[in-house]
């Protein structure tokens, strides 16, 4: 039985959105917690809106919606870091999108180059000092040039498809990059 669904886009704006979640919510996607600051306070809010953009310069994407709360703090600060959350970091994600409270409460927190609080425990943070932004539609995208990076590749990542947080089994260490694979050839 065929279960793909196409529709035409630019009939009727309230469906065009919903056909447009579904579709993209047919890619698993990484969890993030994007954190800045608001003068001396710390924000941050849960992003899947991450991508690598180049290595040299290093490089990285985020995007936000332009009503969103943190988007102010995002544009004055100049710098943000992006946490990568692991399996277990399901709850963090979840306190990040909170309406009310302190987002960061209970959350052990670095401070590296830029001041911006880098979150204890994630599988990967990325440093960022705003390189460019700009909107695209209902978002702004910012492209941040890393300054610092710290990974821990020991956790399953924390992933989002279909409107749902995820678990996803890596093998690990045999598929890393320069490590015999399960085929016995070097990943890339």
């Amino acid at each position: 039985m065929d279960r793909h669904t196409t529709f035409d886009l630019g009939a009727d704006p309230a469906a065009d959105a919903r056909a447009l979640r579904d579709a993209f919510g047919c890619f698993t996607t990484g969890v993030t917690v994007v954190t800045t600051l608001q003068g001396d306070t710390p924000v941050g809010f849960t992003a899947n809106s991450f991508t690598s953009v180049s290595l040299d310069p290093p490089l990285a994407l985020i995007s936000i919606g332009l009503t969103a709360s943190c988007l102010p703090a995002l544009t004055q600060s100049g710098a943000f870091v992006v946490n990568v959350l692991h399996v277990d970091q399901e709850a963090v994600a979840r306190q990040f999108t909170r309406k009310d409270g302190d987002r960061f409460e209970g959350l052990d927190t670095q401070v590296w180059h830029t001041g911006v609080p880098v979150l204890d425990g994630c599988m990967a943070s990325f440093e960022c000092q705003t390189h460019h932004s700009f909107d695209a539609g209902d978002h702004r995208v910012f492209v941040g040039r890393i300054l610092r990076v710290r990974h821990d590749s020991a956790h399953e990542p924390l992933v989002y498809l279909r409107g749902g947080y995820r678990r996803v089994h890596t093998d690990a260490p045999s598929d890393e990059i320069g490590h015999e694979t399960s085929a016995g050839d070097r990943a890339l």
